[in-house]
């Protein structure tokens, strides 16, 4: 019943306030606009859904500019949560499966977001290649999750290279990002409906100036263990 609701609920709001902003965007030319109903959804979310967020180490960031934002990953809520502690123009980088979705795939590429085949590293390469030229003309923040997947365990998975490469490409300091209480939320019971607090942790902004691409395994452990270190039960 639980999940049924989530997903519900989910398809709706995604639906309806993805389609607002592809129209907006459309008509006025400025992918930006995706920052508004992005907060919007993501709080609708928190509040059908009962999640309390926290937001931790905003201190750690400036108000404007930049960052490419590398978090843990546990849950479907992670993402509009993530749009709402980070609040500026973020989009994310959305595997290629997703891509067929043909109304998801036309809102997606609206936003400014990038579709990666993790299954073929030369498009995958070619694909950030192209989106590293596309933020220098509209520059946006970007949201990674370096696991590749949703965590089943509650555990960090193995953190794969790409929110690296793409900070040390780019010159975008990379801000590790530690979501807490996601993966309990996920598992609640059927029908506990009760009020869940999720953490969201930021981090404090790595420098890609003091890395090149042969320092990138060294870049990506180094954010693991900022993010381990920020954890909490």
């Amino acid at each position: 019943m639980r999940l049924i609701w989530i997903y519900l609920n989910l398809i709706f709001w995604t639906f309806l306030f993805g389609f607002s902003s592809f129209i907006v965007i459309s008509i006025s030319r400025r992918k930006n606009f995706f920052k508004f109903f992005g907060l919007i959804w993501g709080k609708t979310l928190s509040l059908i859904l009962n999640v309390k967020l926290t937001v931790k180490g905003k201190n750690n960031l400036s108000s404007h500019g930049n960052y490419i934002f590398s978090a843990n990953h546990a849950s479907l809520i992670d993402i509009p949560l993530l749009l709402i502690a980070t609040n500026r123009y973020t989009v994310f980088i959305a595997k290629k499966e997703l891509s067929k979705i043909p109304i998801f795939k036309s809102i997606l590429d609206k936003a400014g977001f990038i579709f990666v085949d993790r299954q073929n590293n030369k498009n995958a390469i070619e694909s950030m290649n192209n989106f590293t030229r596309e933020i220098k003309k509209i520059p946006r923040s970007i949201g990674v999750f370096p696991e590749g997947t949703r965590t089943e365990d509650g555990k960090l998975k193995e953190f794969k290279k790409g929110a690296s490469v793409l900070s040390i490409n780019t010159k975008i300091p990379i801000v590790p990002v530690a979501i807490s209480g996601s993966f309990k939320w996920a598992k609640k019971r059927l029908f506990d409906f009760s009020r869940s607090e999720i953490i969201i942790e930021f981090g404090k902004p790595i420098n890609p100036e003091n890395f090149t691409y042969s320092d990138r395994d060294d870049l990506t452990n180094l954010i693991k263990n900022s993010i381990d270190k920020m954890m909490r039960a």
